[in-house]
């Protein structure tokens, strides 16, 4: 990580071309690494405590003690909150029961909903009143069991005042001496303006800890790259020039997530030029190619108009930021055929000192086909491809459940699925419809009739891990008061998929279910146990892995 004096940077020009299809196992092994340092996925392990983040951490832990009232903890797009945020939770232990609401922009029963499920409650009535007396009686319950409870909310700047109000009075149940449960708000700078404002200065008051977590200093942004590649197995075996550290800080202005975007493309110019000493021209390079462009930077109304010609340009400058993507005309459920011919090969241009490397060209047209969408796509809106979801499911009411997930979650629970997705070049979220899986290709949806297919492997790059699904509640489980009949409902259709009952009863058999599906094992069938089965039992329903059955 420290640069050497005798190391020596190889020379790169401007031309040079770094094919980001040239990554896995062989990028990996070129530097020792035991997985990739950079990956954007937020991972506590690879928490840098900061002196930001360490002071961070001191409020969040202040907060859960005192349990007096809100910790508000507000940052910057990419500074490493819900890194934060999942390092925290995780220090919580058994004894401390959380709820962890990801996507905020809910009504008010839809987050009391969320909270309930995430605590394992059993929800039996519909109205605001129902779903505050079942939390009261759980957080009563878990008071008289000796557990903490804690909520936190990520992207808290995104609640209405109304649903902020809602939150006020949730953090009003308490007993005659002490608040029954802690909240954490966690959100971007705008939370503090939306908490400034008079109808909120009830939950402002409220605040016993506040901070905000401010990019890294030039100092902290080589301490966090060390520590990076220090927890990838990489300590020793990579050096970062003095002026390569110093760009890195200046292009990506101390913001972790973008120090990750630069350091990834850094490290794979190394290996594609054979090097293990990373220059400052790799970095600039770098930088570039993840504002995605080469020349002056653009404008996300210049990204927005891409079109074929426009693509053709960027593909003719060498950006290959996505191989592999491929138009699908709107209602084309095709995939790529089987054992078809290889796309021509071009040579990506190097020192002299640099081995060969062979890339497949993309569809040129094509190439910017996701981050178009995802530049393109109106803030935080998720209207269009929710709407082409509700088309795949045809008339009829459907649910709607919000949760993190992976793609390996994603196609055993086999529905087409909402993805929250980011991109470097915006400060907020985007929103596409994720209508297939084939092999290791995606068919996303941006809007209704506007399709494209691009790799597993490119969608999982900008994808927050953030997920909603619509499914149907096909037996009307969730609004049939009769338990009994529920029980029995339940017991019949997992005989079907073989977890019969036996003399312990049902809650066992639902636990084994649910463990083995990857879900939370506490026996009680909430909204995501529910979809899963229909999911697994015979009903018609769209499906990832194509079609309808």
């Amino acid at each position: 990580m420290v640069h050497s004096p005798c190391a020596t940077a190889t020379a790169v020009g401007e031309a040079a071309v770094v094919p980001p299809a040239v990554r896995g196992p062989v990028y990996e092994a070129h530097y020792g690494f035991t997985e990739k340092p950079f990956n954007l996925t937020p991972d506590p392990k690879y928490l840098y405590l900061s002196a930001r983040h360490s002071e961070a951490c001191a409020h969040l832990e202040f907060g859960r003690r005192e349990r007096g009232g809100f910790v508000v903890i507000t940052g910057e797009v990419g500074t490493g909150k819900t890194t934060l945020a999942r390092y925290f939770l995780g220090r919580l232990g058994d004894k401390t029961a959380t709820a962890v609401v990801l996507y905020p922009a809910l009504t008010a029963a839809e987050l009391l909903r969320s909270i309930l499920d995430d605590y394992h409650v059993p929800i039996t009535g519909t109205s605001l009143k129902d779903l505050v007396d079942a939390l009261h009686r759980f957080l009563l319950q878990a008071r008289r069991e000796g557990r903490d409870v804690v909520l936190l909310i990520d992207e808290a700047q995104d609640l209405s005042p109304e649903v902020l109000e809602q939150v006020r009075l949730i953090s009003n149940l308490e007993t005659d001496t002490e608040k029954l449960i802690q909240i954490v708000l966690m959100g971007q700078s705008e939370l503090q303006e939306m908490l400034a404002r008079r109808e909120l200065r009830q939950l402002a008051q409220r605040v016993t800890a506040r901070y905000h977590l401010a990019p890294l200093d030039r100092a902290g942004t080589e301490a966090y790259i060390r520590h990076r590649l220090s927890v990838a197995g990489g300590a020793g075996k990579v050096a970062l020039t003095a002026p390569a550290l110093s760009s890195v800080h200046r292009l990506s202005q101390g913001i972790p997530r973008l120090i990750n975007l630069i350091c990834d493309r850094a490290l794979l110019a190394g290996y594609v030029h054979g090097t293990r000493t990373i220059a400052a021209s790799m970095v600039e390079r770098a930088a570039r190619e993840v504002r995605g462009t080469t020349g002056p930077r653009l404008t996300r109304p210049t990204y927005a108009a891409l079109g074929g010609g426009a693509a053709l340009l960027l593909g003719l400058a060498g950006l290959w930021l996505l191989p592999g993507a491929t138009a699908v005309p709107a209602g084309s459920g095709e995939a790529p055929r089987p054992g078809a011919s290889p796309a021509p090969v071009a040579t990506a241009t190097r020192s002299s000192a640099a081995p060969a490397v062979q890339s497949p060209r993309p569809d040129l047209a094509a190439v910017t086909t996701l981050e178009s969408a995802l530049l393109a796509a109106q803030a935080g809106s998720a209207a269009g491809p929710l709407a082409e979801l509700r088309s795949a499911w045809g008339d009829g009411p459907l649910e709607q459940t919000a949760f993190r997930a992976h793609f390996e979650q994603l196609r055993r629970l086999d529905l087409p699925v909402l993805l929250e997705m980011f991109h470097p070049a915006r400060r907020d979220t985007a929103h596409l419809a994720l209508l297939r899986l084939d092999g290791d290709t995606a068919l996303l949806a941006s809007a209704p009739g506007v399709r494209f297919r691009v790799r597993v492997t490119d969608v999982d790059r900008y994808w927050t891990r953030e997920t909603r699904v619509l499914w149907r509640d096909f037996d009307g489980v969730l609004r049939n008061r009769d338990r009994t009949w529920v029980a029995s409902w339940a017991s019949a259709s997992l005989a079907r998929l073989g977890y019969p009952a036996g003399a312990a009863g049902l809650a066992p058999v639902v636990a084994r279910f649910q463990a083995e599906r990857d879900l939370a094992p506490d026996g009680v069938i909430g909204s995501r146990t529910l979809m899963t089965l229909y999911s697994l039992g015979d009903y018609a329903r769209p499906r990832l892995s194509g079609g309808a059955s």
